[in-house]
């Protein structure tokens, strides 16, 4: 069944974000994976294929994880009756690199998306979730949702999907349709550009979804500029959406350098939920939803 991995470093906004994505998981029939992804300690030391003894860093991971799990299940308890849907709620602690367990997780499991927050109440912590987030953004292969500082989930009504209209984009759009459906969500398709778009790249775009895509509720909404952020946030400020989607280009080493990408600065303190696409050119690597 299709799983929602939820990261969390049992932090009070990780709670929140566990408890959005418990509602979120209800609402589209999906399942639960929380994960904690832990370092070695500094101590560690590795032999060949000497299995040694479980460090702090390990137990108290999977401890928490536990805690974490009971409190999710307990609210099931307390809010779900009759034939709701009951979402199965498993854990999982690991030892590694953030991005790379993540890729590997999807490998395996059959993850939807991974869920995740960029800030916490504590500015130091902050600092430090933020470059542990970027580094899930910036090189995951599956979509990632980026939830605003304790956010309460409610079923998406409207959705953005902000895109450069080229024609890999219309399979991501496919994709969310997918997500629109749970709950009858319109979806606004959107473009940021200097001048008003020309007509024609707009009806190649649209003339796309007919053949490949059966949902409804999809209009167009066009940007006038050149700073692609302030367009979006204008949108966000200005729209009632519960949902912004981007694609994330990555950049070459100097643009990093020199100047955040477009992801890199609507992630850095999202207003709505925000849920990335990793760039692909292949429809069957889609999330399907």
């Amino acid at each position: 069944m299709k799983t929602i991995l939820v990261l969390t470093d049992f932090s009070i906004n990780a709670d929140y974000v566990a408890q959005y994505a418990l509602r979120f998981a209800q609402d589209i029939g999906a399942n639960i994976l929380l994960c904690n992804i832990y370092q070695a300690p500094a101590y560690a030391e590795t032999t060949g294929n000497v299995s040694w003894p479980m460090n702090d860093n390990e137990e108290n991971s999977i401890n928490d994880l536990g805690a974490q799990v009971a409190v999710l299940k307990s609210r099931l308890d307390v809010e779900v009756s009759g034939n709701g849907f009951r979402p199965d709620i498993e854990q999982y602690s690991g030892e590694g690199m953030l991005s790379d367990t993540l890729n590997e997780l999807a490998l395996t499991r059959d993850i939807l998306m991974a869920v995740i927050s960029m800030h916490s109440a504590d500015k130091i912590s902050e600092f430090f979730a933020t470059n542990h987030a970027w580094d899930i953004v910036d090189n995951a292969r599956l979509p990632v949702m980026v939830i605003p500082y304790q956010a309460r989930f409610k079923p998406f009504r409207l959705i953005a999907f902000a895109t450069e209209m080229n024609y890999t984009d219309i399979n991501i759009l496919e994709s969310i349709t997918g997500l629109a459906k749970y709950s009858n969500a319109g979806i606004v398709v959107t473009n940021i550009s200097d001048e008003k778009n020309e007509e024609n790249m707009v009806e190649k775009f649209f003339n796309q979804i007919p053949s490949k895509i059966n949902y409804p509720g999809i209009v167009y909404h066009n940007i006038i500029g050149s700073d692609v952020v302030a367009g979006l946030k204008q949108l966000s400020a200005h729209i009632d959406i519960d949902l912004l989607v981007i694609v994330h280009q990555k950049h070459n080493f100097l643009q990093k350098l020199f100047g955040w990408n477009v992801t890199r600065k609507m992630t850095n303190r999202p207003g709505k939920p925000l849920l990335i696409f990793p760039c692909s050119t292949v429809k069957a690597t889609l999330t399907v939803f």
